[in-house]
């Protein structure tokens, strides 16, 4: 019986700490279909979908890639492959989290339950396509690893950049704007035993009235509704990962009560953990 998630790590498949990989849709893909439980890296995905047409789940919600475009899985989300066309090309930058900057991983994080790629135009699709591979180019002629880094690093302030501008512009940051992001990497390090905004707050040194403030005017919605997510896509991942009982879910995820956590679940999916479970794992 599975009572975790297993977590595949960067060097089963490298001895370094980034790594490059080249797809090309077959014209028969249906072994991407198959959904195996397993897909929780312990590091940072990048995908360059050059042409093409795919769709990959992420944390339970259909993502569509197309020509041109990008979107970065962070590390603990649960995903996997749907649909690929056949001709379909995508460069795979996999990066050990110790290579992430505190300000890139930060913009990563407060996109973390936006579930979207991100179109890019011809050009810049180009630029990150020349950067990928140079750095792929640096990995083969044993080069340096301060060059290898450096151009790894160059690809992912490329992607951090186009998160970055889909969300508020430098002149539009604020104090609000920062205690949001705040309060995400928090949420995302301590939803097992923060539940309440209180919690947040006291964490931030600020009330719990000027952190929902704060949050409500940047994302449009409660911290409550923020924390709600978090615990949902956590217990999700765990339901169709596990074969965890919905008793020790609860418990993972910090209820002490069971029956509380099972109304609590179901009242918001509009389903049992149960029935989610079996939906899932069709």
């Amino acid at each position: 019986m599975k009572k975790n998630i297993p977590t595949v790590s960067l060097n089963e498949f490298t001895n370094q700490a980034t790594s490059i990989f080249h797809f090309v849709g077959a014209d028969d893909n249906s072994t991407l279909y198959e959904k195996i439980p397993h897909r929780r890296d312990d590091h940072f995905l990048f995908i360059l979908q050059k042409n093409g047409y795919s769709k990959i789940v992420v944390d339970f919600k259909e993502i569509t890639l197309t020509e041109n475009s990008i979107i970065c899985i962070l590390p603990g989300q649960v995903h996997y492959v749907i649909l690929v066309d056949s001709g379909t090309e995508a460069s795979l930058l996999t990066v050990d989290s110790k290579l992430i900057s505190k300000k890139n991983r930060a913009i990563f994080e407060e996109n973390y339950f936006d579930y979207q790629s991100i179109s890019l135009n011809s050009t810049t699709s180009h630029f990150f396509n020349s950067c990928i591979e140079l750095a792929e180019a640096s990995e083969k002629l044993n080069t340096s690893l301060e060059v290898i880094y450096s151009l790894t690093n160059t690809c992912v302030c490329l992607f951090a950049q186009a998160y970055k501008e889909i969300k508020v512009s430098d002149t539009a940051i604020s104090r609000k704007h920062v205690i949001t992001k705040q309060f995400k990497s928090l949420l995302l390090k301590h939803f097992k035993t923060h539940k309440s905004a209180v919690n947040y707050a006291n964490e931030l040194n600020i009330t719990s009235a000027y952190l929902n403030e704060a949050v409500k005017l940047i994302t449009g919605s409660t911290v409550s509704y923020w924390i709600q997510q978090m615990i949902l896509t956590e217990a999700k991942r765990l339901l169709y990962a596990t074969d965890n009982t919905v008793k020790e879910i609860a418990y993972q995820l910090g209820y002490d009560d069971p029956a509380y956590f099972n109304r609590y679940f179901s009242n918001l999916e509009k389903m049992t953990p149960l029935q989610f479970r079996v939906r899932y794992r069709k």
